[in-house]
């Protein structure tokens, strides 16, 4: 077994001076949804969210050591797809001998949705778009009881006051308090997908595959999103961000370390975070579908040489109903899961 880790972390001051810049550089390997929320009544997460629904026939834990792959085939071509989770912690040591046995000699390389992130961008937003983050009053007050003695407790866990989010909406607050440790924001950005690309280019593989790179989403776009969406959608995300915050680190980890050991069910089974508010915002749901379909067409077409080929996608994008795979057995390709 040849271990790998995934890095990339970056880390800024909390709450409210960093909140704007702190949630424009979260990303979450890719993990989002489509969304119709407003204001007219409760949220139906199996309308709002493509992403709370697997096909549970795709949901089976591996047989073979590290993560789950799935196969995809025809005739003559085999297409190997691994899923890969929204979040990872950057120290977690993977099993790749699979993957480096799948990638040697492949054709292409399939790296699925990604952020994209400009640092021009995301400055010009910091410094001039602060109607996407301030709150017009109390935040707490917006809240119902129990969604505020929730944050109130996670504040009082954070030592900070209890009105040091006021000035900012529930969406935000909810990112701070989930990616809050120390005093500090701590995001990692892309550790997993950019240790895939380094093995794939590696002298350690004879024959390298091609990287083919899918186009990502708007970053800055589903911020400006989600600082507009109505109420309903913001305490959604708060929720998801206390959600992510209750369950700590350990809650990370441990489903991690489950995803690196081919655990499909336990992980797609897990809370999601902060990762579910993202989910469901509106831009970044159109924007999944988008790369959803891009994969779709990506691995169709590596269909058509004959040999083998791997595809990286984020999981429950992978598994979800009306997701990759699902597509694909729409269109009869043969789909093949890891305990087959």
């Amino acid at each position: 077994m040849t271990p790998f880790r995934f890095a990339a972390a970056l880390t800024a001051p909390a709450v409210a001076p960093m909140v704007a810049l702190g949630l424009m550089l979260s990303a979450p390997a890719a993990a989002f949804a489509q969304q119709a929320v407003d204001a007219s009544g409760p949220i139906d997460l199996h309308k709002v969210d493509p992403e709370a629904n697997m096909v549970e026939e795709l949901v089976v834990n591996a047989r073979l050591p590290g993560p789950a792959w799935w196969k995809v085939s025809d005739a003559d071509t085999t297409v190997y797809v691994l899923g890969v989770p929204a979040m990872v912690p950057g120290d977690l040591k993977v099993d790749d001998s699979v993957l480096r046995r799948r990638l040697d000699g492949a054709n292409v390389l399939i790296m699925g949705q990604e952020a994209e992130v400009s640092v021009v961008r995301i400055v010009s937003l910091a410094l001039g778009g602060k109607r996407y983050f301030l709150s017009q009053r109390p935040m707490r007050e917006t809240l119902p009881p129990d969604l505020r003695a929730r944050l109130e407790a996670r504040l009082v866990a954070m030592k900070e006051k209890p009105d040091s989010m006021d000035d900012v909406k529930p969406a935000f607050a909810g990112f701070v308090v989930a990616n809050s440790q120390d005093g500090n924001i701590s995001i990692s950005l892309g550790g997993a997908t950019d240790r895939i690309r380094e093995i794939a280019k590696s002298k350690d593989i004879e024959k390298r595959p091609r990287i083919q790179n899918l186009p990502g989403y708007s970053l800055v776009g589903a911020i400006k999103t989600l600082g507009d969406a109505p109420q309903p959608l913001q305490e959604l995300c708060l929720d998801a961000g206390l959600r992510q915050a209750e369950s700590g680190e350990g809650g990370i980890k441990a489903t991690a370390e489950r995803w690196a050991r081919g655990e499909v069910r336990e992980v797609v089974s897990a809370d999601r975070g902060f990762s579910r508010c993202l989910a469901s915002t509106p831009s970044i749901a159109r924007e999944l579908r988008e790369g959803q379909d891009d994969a779709v067409r990506a691995i169709s077409s590596a269909l058509k040489d004959p040999g083998k080929a791997v595809a990286v996608i984020e999981l429950r994008s992978l598994l979800a109903q009306g997701g990759v795979l699902d597509q694909l057995r729409a269109k009869g390709v043969t789909v093949a899961t890891p305990g087959e």
